[in-house]
């Protein structure tokens, strides 16, 4: 019989209809079904009983079999008035075989609180067409519930607190027209659950607080319209469960506080709407759940307290559209996390106090178009937190206060627009060689590991550092000069104090990794930031206190900086005291011109040197302390012998320490 059909035409005949060998129906149903515009599309010849003729059989305890039949206004809410039986009141009905028939009725077709004893309930192929379907408290125990190609052809149907046996239930290609779907608080029973490829078009749909048993459930690429599908609190059994392929449509789907077993879980190229989609507080057991090239499409979702068990996570190749997915409070415990090449649409990621066992987590080439992602308040166990070649150049991927555990972390070769690392424990070897990224925040950050950041057979782009407040156990491997750290650390929107701790840290750890050049190049902007830092500090007091500062700041800035780099540079003190000595010759000739003092001879021959010479010899003589008393000053150049004199001292004992620092190393 057609599937699809808006209205039916009935016409009744006289005459015997054959319902199988020597059985017969006394009416014949001549049945039309009518399309929209009334427009014939089928007809079909049917035999007839009315309810009150299966009233009867049930009174005389006998078989119902009902193939290829007309049952018109059936209802055992109409049977038990009739009877004078209580509402509540089971109606035995023993094997029921209604194959390819036609149930109808004005109002309601009702199988409520039936009680099928015989071993078969079939009803495959036929079909339903009332306002309302009622197979609500219906005890299928010890029968094989059968409503294969079933088509519901109503605005109401129920299922509720119906019972199922041990036997197979089957729903398989079954049509569900536009309106309410009741499946609530149903009890299933060791048997295989079938709805696959079952139409449930428009209309909410509802599996609530229904406890399904040990078979397996498949709803296999069934098809869903628009409206809430809800299968929260649903036991799911120990068995397998299969979604693979399921359309669900626009509607709001929710799988809250839903609970499955030890049994694979199949979400396999699923196709989401955009509605919510809420598996809050969902158990998912102990076996391997997957989501694998499902199309989560637009829409919140959320995971929020759901629990992974043991079993392997599976979204590899998912798709998320525009809405926030979040995974608040959830644990995911020893299996597999699998999100490699997933693709994030527009909004925001949130793993928040999420708790992770002893799997790896692996986000591996995954996409994310816009908008952020955080992970916060994280507790990780030993496996590995993959997220190399992720794209996520226009993100601000946010990680606080997260201890990653002792399983390897990184980050290779994938682009953010900001990443951040705030107050998070890295117990491990963090491998930080980005490939892009605007701003790398790593503010607060406990490294009791490696923490690396440095390439050799790619380029990384960072354009903004922030090491504020970061506590170094371990080691961060970072090129100085190819990232330019110095710019970065200086274009921070914070204080000079702030940045001088953040180059002293960065001191230390080249000192500590034996990068000796680096460490002298942070160690100079250290002093320099620190400097800066002192000469702000007093910004606000009194005029005295000032001045001596800023003498201070000069005199550091000349004598420590320019003369030496704070005695990292050997030839450029070399350098600096070839400067003093010649600034201090051009004094003693000054003076012997202007004949405000002179350099006398003591002994020997006045004549042996020239006055230029004079001036250079004993500048010398006086800069290395040599002193051999073969000429004096007179007049001024006694004060200046004095001042080169310590200055020479001064230098060489620069020079000294700066050599020394650098041979040595």
């Amino acid at each position: 019989m057609i599937r699809y059909f808006d209205y039916y035409k009935l016409e009744l005949k006289k005459q015997k209809f054959e319902l199988k060998k020597d059985v017969f129906c006394e009416k014949t149903a001549i049945l039309t079904f009518l399309d929209a515009d009334k427009k014939e599309l089928e007809t079909v010849e049917l035999g007839y009983f009315s309810g009150a003729d299966i009233y009867e059989k049930i009174n005389n305890r006998s078989d119902l079999f009902l193939n290829n039949c007309f049952i018109e206004n059936f209802s055992l809410d109409e049977y038990r008035i009739t009877n004078k039986l209580k509402e509540n009141k089971l109606v035995t009905m023993r094997s029921f075989t209604a194959k390819n028939s036609f149930f109808a009725a004005e109002e309601e077709v009702s199988f409520k609180r039936a009680n099928f004893i015989g071993k078969q309930a079939v009803f495959s192929n036929s079909i339903f067409f009332a306002k309302k379907v009622d197979f609500s408290g219906a005890n299928f125990e010890k029968s094989d519930a059968n409503f294969e190609y079933v088509t519901f052809n109503t605005k109401d149907l129920s299922f509720e607190s119906s019972y199922f046996g041990d036997y197979d239930v089957e729903f398989k290609n079954a049509v569900f027209y536009e309106g309410k779907k009741n499946f609530e608080e149903v009890v299933f029973g060791k048997g295989d659950i079938d709805f696959l490829n079952a139409e449930f078009n428009k209309g909410d749909i509802s599996f609530s607080g229904s406890k399904f048993g040990e078979g397996r459930t498949t709803f296999r690429m069934a098809r869903f319209g628009k409206g809430k599908i809800d299968f929260s609190r649903v036991n799911f059994g120990g068995g397998e469960v299969s979604f693979e392929k399921t359309y669900f449509g626009a509607g709001e789907i929710t799988f809250r506080s839903a609970s499955f077993g030890t049994g694979k879980i199949d979400f396999i190229r699923c196709e989401f709407g955009k509605g919510k989609k809420t598996f809050v507080n969902t158990n998912f057991g102990k076996g391997n759940i997957t989501f694998k090239n499902s199309n989560f499409s637009d829409g919140k979702v959320s995971f929020k307290l759901a629990n992974f068990g043991y079993g392997n996570c599976d979204f590899h190749f998912v798709k998320f559209g525009k809405g926030d997915l979040i995974f608040e409070r959830t644990q995911f415990n020893d299996g597999l996390i699998n999100f490699r090449g997933a693709e994030f649409g527009e909004g925001r990621i949130v793993f928040n106090k999420i708790e992770i066992g002893n799997g790896d987590i692996i986000f591996e080439g995954s996409e994310m178009k816009k908008g952020t992602f955080l992970l916060k308040l994280g507790v990780f166990g030993n496996g590995t937190f993959d997220f190399e070649n992720a794209l996520f150049g226009e993100i601000d991927f946010s990680v606080e206060n997260v201890n990653f555990g002792e399983g390897k972390v990184s980050f290779k070769k994938s682009e953010f627009n900001s990443l951040s690392l705030k107050s998070s424990q890295l117990n491990n070897y963090f491998d930080l060689r980005v490939k892009k990224c605007k701003r790398l925040d790593l503010s607060n950050t406990i490294v009791k590991d490696i923490l690396d950041i440095r390439s050799f057979d790619f380029k990384i782009e960072i354009d903004e550092l922030d090491l504020t407040g970061l506590r170094l156990l371990g080691r961060v491997y970072i090129d100085w000069e190819a990232l330019n750290v110095k710019q970065l650390i200086y274009q921070q929107d914070t204080t000079f104090r702030n940045m001088s701790e953040q180059f002293r840290i960065l001191k230390e750890n080249y000192r500590n990794i034996g990068m000796y050049q680096s460490e002298d190049y942070a160690y100079v902007e250290f002093k320099r930031a620190e400097a800066k830092a002192d000469l702000i500090d007093v910004k606000n007091k009194k005029l005295p206190t000032k001045i001596w500062a800023n003498i201070s700041y000069f005199m550091k800035w000349l004598i420590f900086d320019k003369m030496g780099l704070y005695a990292t540079e050997p030839v450029r003190v070399l350098l600096s005291m070839g400067v003093v000595y010649l600034s201090f010759v051009t004094l003693f000739l000054i003076n012997g011109i202007i004949n405000t003092g002179g350099i006398l001879y003591s002994i020997g021959d006045e004549n042996a040197l020239s006055s230029i010479l004079k001036t250079f010899y004993f500048s010398a003589v006086t800069f290395l302390t040599i002193g051999y008393g073969d000429y004096y000053p007179i007049g001024a150049n006694r004060f200046l012998v004095a001042v080169e004199g310590f200055a020479g001292l001064f230098m060489m004992s620069y020079f000294t320490v700066a050599f020394v620092r650098k041979i040595l190393r």
